[in-house]
């Protein structure tokens, strides 16, 4: 149908659109817009599998964080840093990460912005597993570029491995006196030798503990419980600290994907489907908007917003708050400078209209089914 080919362009248009990128999705009839998110989300997905299977042949050689893959990603990520390489910013075969944030539930809450970010934080976190990104934010860094033509993607951290080793050695070393101190007759009546033993094993061993007990701490509080809290203060509400608390955690979680990409071997993209926004008030519609641009605001961040509304309604809710300052009152004109890419959803074809009627006959004959069914198989 019609509809198949605007969201199958869309799709495909989202694959060599670089990143971040807010996409103006306008559907003048907001009863389409699930079907019509639901192709772009299919149609993606359709893309992405034969991109992996023209890298790879047939997607085998795609590292995934589950099962042997996840012991790998951890040990990468405690003793590797991720170098991006050339030819990994050549790779083709993309995954699209799809989230949908519907604005209206988070309508009645002060800071709907704060939504977006706690949302963006929790499908990450399930997608890729909490274990992983807790442990990336004790011990993970940030990815690097490669110099010239190197093609190494991974090196190994040696700093992070000699405090190991050094650690586990001084800990040898104290356990291995204290128990000399304990054992070996003619030096038990030494007590400075057992002091200095379990001081030298409490130390080192203390420094593994703390190290563990931050990754069960990152793993037992999510990111987005963090921000919660952080919303929920008033000690940090009225500082000018609190969005750069926010502001470190979407930093975290971009680099993470940073580290994913190259331990996956493809490209990710995570795709926001904001959708009812034009259900709330104006002012909380000016808010959305200023947590775009704050995630917006790194260069190297893999979002792509799909602002799902009709702008015809959209437009007044803008014009009614304050954020139109130095543009003439114009919505229209605030909404170019927001959106990137703007795509227009023309109304619906007469082919598209015939499938729908098709399909509303056809559910309802199964639902007469099932119920002549049921009613049978009662007598």
């Amino acid at each position: 149908t019609e509809d198949d080919v605007y969201c199958r362009c869309l799709s495909r248009t989202l694959c060599h659109t670089a990143t971040p990128v807010t996409v103006g999705f306008y559907a003048p009839c907001g009863h389409r817009l699930e079907s019509l998110l639901a192709k772009v989300t299919g149609a993606s997905g359709i893309w992405g599998f034969f991109r992996d299977f023209w890298e790879f042949g047939n997607g085998g050689d795609v590292g995934l964080p589950h099962g042997w893959g996840l012991l790998v990603a951890l040990w990468l990520l405690a003793f590797y840093e991720p170098v991006v390489t050339e030819g990994h910013l050549r790779r083709k075969n993309l995954e699209f990460i799809f989230i949908r944030f519907s604005a209206w539930e988070f309508a009645g809450c002060d800071k709907l912005w704060a939504g977006l970010v706690t949302t963006l934080c929790h499908h990450i976190r399930q997608h890729f597993g909490a274990l992983p990104l807790s442990v990336f934010h004790v011990l993970g860094s940030r990815p690097r570029f490669a110099s010239g033509f190197s093609q190494k993607e991974w090196i190994l951290k040696k700093g992070t491995c000699l405090r190991l080793w050094g650690l586990l050695l001084v800990l040898g070393v104290g356990i291995a006196i204290l128990l000399v101190a304990l054992l070996v007759p003619g030096i038990k009546e030494h007590h400075a030798l057992k002091v200095v033993g379990s001081a030298v094993a409490s130390l080192s061993g203390s420094s593994l503990v703390l190290g563990a007990l931050s990754i069960l701490k990152n793993f037992l509080v999510s990111e987005k419980k963090k921000i919660e809290r952080l919303t929920d203060s008033d000690r940090f509400a009225g500082q000018l600290g609190f969005m750069s608390k926010v502001r470190g955690e979407v930093d975290v979680l971009v680099d993470f994907l940073a580290f994913m990409e190259v331990f996956e071997r493809r490209r990710l993209r995570v795709v926001l489907e904001i959708t009812s926004l034009d259900l709330c008030y104006p002012e909380k519609v000016a808010g959305v908007f200023n947590a775009m641009a704050t995630l917006l605001s790194d260069a190297n961040a893999p979002f792509i917003f799909l602002l799902a509304v009709d702008p015809s309604v959209i437009v007044p809710c803008l014009e009614q708050t304050g954020c139109m300052k130095g543009l003439a009152d114009n919505g229209y004109l605030y909404l170019n400078r927001a959106v990137t890419l703007p795509f227009s959803i023309p109304e619906m074809g007469a082919r598209s209209r015939l499938r729908s009627v098709e399909a509303a006959i056809q559910t309802r004959e199964d639902l007469l089914y099932r119920i002549i069914a049921g009613n049978v198989a009662k007598t």
